[in-house]
């Protein structure tokens, strides 16, 4: 019994220590990735000007509103009319009115995707090292997974050599049922001492589904009260009854 409970103990004390390297080697790597886009304090907000192509609904503007920990803001505007969502932490609104439940997981899955080098920094105890891969061109990459929280999580690859940010993967389970949203990052430029990405191009289930071009990219400090404000006489709670494969959860498939 005696030589049992001490194999335990060293096989315990091994899993402990091979836990404690693998944390390490992530913050390391977590590192290097935020040297990359530049470092420093993590943004506290940012507000975003463009425009977007996509395949069902034309070409239109967009901007996008991120404060932290849990704000989100996106309006689109399309030929023939225009998108509406917001984010307040367990609260989101589509078009004014309360979201599905898959549909907030959407929203939650976006507002990751903002700020991302620094969010991953701040969350490195829910970051795994996946290891190496290849991108969908062959670049080599390293491979992260972020649990953001209960069935979302979001797979990060990063270029090996430059340590820059390539594509994000959410993925989003329901009543176990999963929805993939890619992103994948061009045209890194350096603006207020930071590298982002000025093109973003959209899949969703595998299909791609548009491009965003910034036009401009900003870090105020705060953000106006009211850019967060919910939609007049709107309901605030998510409608979480509904069936997210029949309902609403098919739009977001069609956005960024």
């Amino acid at each position: 019994m005696g030589g049992f409970a001490g194999k335990a103990v060293v096989i315990c004390v091994l899993w402990l220590a091979l836990a404690a390297s693998a944390r390490a080697d992530v913050r390391g790597l977590l590192a290097e990735v935020l040297a990359t886009h530049g470092g420093g304090a993590a943004p506290t907000a940012i507000h975003e000007r463009g425009v977007i192509e996509t395949l069902r609904r034309g070409n239109g503007v967009v901007e996008r509103w991120w404060q932290a920990p849990d704000r989100f803001r996106i309006e689109i505007g399309y030929p023939a009319d225009t998108e509406s969502r917001l984010l307040r932490g367990n609260e989101a609104w589509q078009q004014g009115e309360p979201a599905t439940a898959a549909f907030h997981g959407s929203l939650v899955l976006q507002a990751a995707r903002m700020a991302l080098p620094w969010r991953l920094q701040e969350n490195a105890r829910r970051v795994v090292d996946l290891g190496s891969g290849k991108s969908g061109d062959g670049k080599p990459v390293r491979v992260l997974e972020w649990t953001v929280q209960e069935g979302i999580k979001l797979i990060v690859e990063i270029d090996a050599d430059s340590r820059l940010i390539l594509r994000s993967l959410g993925i989003l389970t329901i009543n176990n049922t999963s929805m993939e949203f890619a992103t994948g990052y061009e045209d890194y430029r350096t603006i207020a001492g930071r590298r982002v990405a000025m093109i973003e191009r959209h899949f969703a289930m595998g299909q791609y589904t548009g491009t965003t071009r910034l036009a401009s990219v900003e870090f105020p400090a705060v953000l106006p009260a009211p850019t967060f404000k919910p939609p007049a006489g709107a309901g605030l709670r998510v409608q979480d009854s509904v069936n997210p494969v029949l309902t609403q959860a098919a739009r977001p498939l069609s956005g960024p």
